[in-house]
């Protein structure tokens, strides 16, 4: 049996067909497109922001620590706000919620360290990270695909997930086809970005 807020993941509920296959494919591929778009960005683009993050926008400020607690000095407030639209804070956004997604069936998930579990809380924006943190992040989602879709079955994915998961009432299919979709957003993001400021990535 499931437990409370996972799909049933029992075994013998269906077999793997070709849905399974094609949306591990579209992660797989996606996570590499990263990979490649973040090797494109110079150093000097890292911490970039890549749209202009205003106080109006209620969805970022004010911009906190992990703790919740507001930043006192203007300045370190100012570059925090922007800071949310940063490259890197894209990436690590984009990769934060693939992991979430990926581990859909599991009962006590928290990303690898150095990143938290409050990334995504509320207005945070945590410390700056490297571009070697962000390509272990992409590594790591790249095992959680393999480990989840390994034995995962169609009926599996058509099951519901239960409440009190954030996607409670929605199928892990649907969780999972929507993820990959956030992340592509983010990569083509970035690319776009990049390619603004006259840049193009290996593949291109």
């Amino acid at each position: 049996m499931a437990s409370p807020g996972t799909a049933d993941t029992t075994e013998g509920s269906g077999t793997a067909t070709a849905w399974c296959s094609v949306v591990a494919a579209q992660y797989r591929s996606t996570l590499d497109d990263l990979a490649i778009v973040l090797r494109g960005c110079p150093d000097a683009l890292w911490e970039a922001s890549i749209y202009e993050v205003k106080k109006t926008d209620q969805w970022a400020w004010p911009p906190t620590d992990r703790d919740g607690q507001p930043f006192d000095d203007p300045a370190v407030r100012a570059h925090k706000l922007q800071a949310s639209s940063a490259v890197w804070r894209t990436a690590s956004h984009a990769l934060w919620f693939t992991d979430l997604d990926l581990s859909t069936t599991e009962t006590d998930w928290a990303p690898p360290a150095p990143f938290s579990r409050g990334d995504e809380d509320g207005y945070v924006v945590p410390p700056t990270y490297s571009r070697d943190q962000v390509f272990a992040y992409i590594d790591h989602c790249r095992r959680k695909v393999d480990t989840l879709f390994a034995d995962l079955t169609d009926d599996q994915a058509a099951a519901h997930l239960a409440e009190p998961h954030r996607n409670g009432g929605t199928s892990l299919a649907a969780v999972l086809v929507q993820g990959v979709v956030h992340l592509q957003l983010h990569s083509t993001q970035i690319r776009t970005f990049l390619r603004s400021h006259g840049i193009r990535c290996e593949d291109e």
